[in-house]
């Protein structure tokens, strides 16, 4: 934990709160831990509603990924009781300014950052888009890993993981169907000689349901994210999460590698 003393970088930016004037914030390598006049700007990059199905799927919040100038990404959470004030200020891709907030400790297990820290929202929170003269921040990143990275973490659950692979076959019933949420199984060559099985499941086979629905994604090269690596019985395979978001544009650089 950095001392309060300790200098923090800090760069101009104007926001939409402050049209007018240049206002500090901090990066996300230099934030402190607990409650403190500390601001952060970044760019939104995803985000998701988060429930415990340990306790039948209860909602807990959405939790939110923002990537800084710095190439930084940190992940953030919504409490259930302050979503619906501040559901409307997000969209994917908007560079915003958080003020009023909590740092902690990320939680060891399920990691889908490299940071050591989470930004918590909390009642004094406050979220203003930055329109105007705001730091250059690359459009997405990933964390993208290869077999050998897969089977390391696998069974572990301590982090999840981005893939990038072609589809070989899609199996599940009522393909068409994107209301249906039963699971599907996408075998995916994710190397030249290697190919796994990705599990996905509720909602996300939902969404993928209805990317099958917009058009023919076999043979298609897609990225995936936030998936867990599983082994069973030596074989290794991949489960999504309430994470995982399909990206399919080959002008992301992951697939533009992964293609090429």
């Amino acid at each position: 934990m950095a001392s309060s003393a300790a200098p923090v970088p800090t760069t101009a930016v104007y926001t939409a709160a402050d049209a007018n004037a240049a206002v500090a914030y901090s990066t996300f390598n230099s934030l402190r831990l607990g409650i403190s006049a500390q601001s952060v700007v970044g760019r939104l990059i995803r985000f998701w509603d988060t429930h415990n199905f340990n306790k039948n799927g209860d909602f807990m919040g959405i939790t939110i990924l923002l990537l800084d100038e710095q190439d930084s990404v940190i992940n953030g959470f919504i409490p259930a009781n302050l979503t619906s004030q501040l559901r409307s200020s997000l969209k994917a891709g908007s560079i915003v300014r958080l003020d009023g907030f909590e740092v902690d400790r990320i939680p060891h297990m399920y990691k889908i950052t490299e940071h050591q820290f989470v930004i918590r929202f909390i009642s004094s929170t406050r979220i203003d888009e930055v329109f105007v003269d705001g730091p250059v921040i690359k459009s997405d990143k990933f964390m993208v890993r290869r077999i050998d990275h897969l089977q390391v973490l696998a069974n572990t659950n301590l982090k999840l993981s981005d893939v990038v692979g072609e589809i070989r076959s899609v199996k599940g019933s009522d393909l068409q169907n994107n209301a249906a949420t039963s699971r599907i199984v996408v075998r995916l060559l994710i190397e030249m000689t290697v190919t796994v099985n990705v599990y996905l499941w509720d909602e996300v086979a939902s969404t993928f349901r209805g990317l099958l629905k917009a058009g023919d994604k076999s043979q298609s090269v897609v990225l995936l994210t936030s998936v867990n690596p599983k082994l069973f019985g030596g074989e290794l395979y991949l489960n999504s999460t309430q994470g995982t978001w399909f990206f399919f544009d080959t002008a992301v650089p992951e697939i533009a590698e992964f293609v090429g």
